[in-house]
């Protein structure tokens, strides 16, 4: 009776699992496993796309804020042209946004051998300066798509180029690539679009450069003042502001109407491109600027979209497509922001 239990007990700890058991058990486990790995990806997705978020809200709020606070600044400090103390266009001395540089003009007096000839570097925004005995170069002036501003779309395959001027109303001011600033002196600031070397991988960026001088009405109005020994900064690469930014737009808000502080139902106002032709701008007035830029993550989203399929409108650029190089590197979360600055002293005769 002993053995026959013992040989009972023997038996039952060999029973195994059957075959139909262990499919069971592995198609749970598999099951498991695909929800475990479904919950991960979907963690990662969204904690690249809350990364990526942040990241281009921290731009927004740090870069362009600081970048529209500058903007405000243009034309603080402007003289007098031949039309208004408060008309800004192409040739308002030190006027706020940069469209003109001034050209070297020859007078001759008396009769020889009494005679005295001056150069004088007076007319544009730019008002009296000079490079040693040349003309400021062009480049630095503001301009639609200029050969120095880079883009990452396909058909607008460069950005714009702003300019802007303002006078230090105080002192601890700052340009935008950080340089102090003494109270009256005058800062010209070059924002444009470059690619950034010091990240990995490479990728375009807003960039500034500046230049300050001290204006002298004297100086200006005779030999002018040479700001040769700060060129090289200014048309140089400057300082990245804002990282990550596809396409760069500007827009000029212009009107022909001379009072419309007090008449605003005549404004008429248009929004229009950096003209390349500046004079064109006779008879008009700059009474705000608007700009608009494309800007990415640093993260990538790892989304199943594909940047060829992405769309983007800046201002009045619709319907804009990134370009091969950018439709080929990882996939970025990006968004399109835009403002519009009043220029201040612009609005008419008080």
């Amino acid at each position: 009776m002993n053995n026959l239990n013992y040989s009972s007990l023997i038996n039952k700890s060999q029973n195994g699992f059957t075959l139909i058991e262990l499919m069971i058990a592995l198609v749970l486990g598999l099951l498991i496993s695909a929800a475990a790995l479904q919950i991960f990806y979907t963690t990662s997705v969204n904690n690249n796309r809350q990364k990526a978020g942040s990241q281009i809200q921290n731009n927004t709020v740090f870069g362009i804020d600081d970048f529209s606070q500058h903007l405000r600044r243009a034309n603080y400090g402007a003289n007098s042209n031949t039309t208004s103390a408060y008309y800004l266009n192409h040739l308002t001395p030190q006027g706020g946004i940069v469209l003109t540089r001034p050209t070297s003009t020859t007078k001759t007096t008396g009769t020889p051998p009494n005679s005295t000839t001056v150069t004088t570097w007076t007319g544009s925004n730019l008002n009296g300066l000079k490079n040693g005995s040349s003309a400021l170069p062009t480049t630095i002036l503001s301009a639609n798509a200029p050969t120095n501003s880079a883009s990452n779309l396909t058909t607008n395959t460069k950005s714009d180029q702003l300019t802007i001027q303002y006078q230090a109303y105080q002192d601890n001011m700052f340009t935008c690539n950080g340089e102090e600033i003494a109270k009256d002196d005058y800062v010209v600031e070059r924002y444009f679009v470059r690619n950034d070397t010091t990240v990995t991988p490479n990728s375009l960026g807003l960039a500034c450069a500046s230049l300050t001088y001290t204006y002298d009405e004297a100086l200006a109005t005779t030999a002018g003042i040479d700001v040769s020994a700060d060129l090289a900064d200014f048309t140089g690469n400057g300082t990245i502001v804002i990282p990550n930014v596809d396409y760069f737009r500007v827009l000029l808000g212009t009107t022909a109407q001379d009072d419309f502080a007090s008449d605003p139902t005549s404004l008429a106002l248009v929004y229009q491109p950096l003209p390349s032709d500046p004079t064109t701008l006779a008879g008009r007035r700059i009474v705000s600027v608007q700009v608009g830029l494309l800007i990415r993550s640093d993260t990538p989203t790892v989304s199943k979209q594909e940047n060829s399929s992405l769309r983007f409108n800046v201002l009045d650029r619709r319907d804009q497509q990134l370009n091969p190089v950018a439709n080929s590197g990882s996939k970025y979360l990006r968004n399109v922001y835009e403002t519009t600055t009043l220029i201040r002293n612009a609005r008419g005769k008080p």
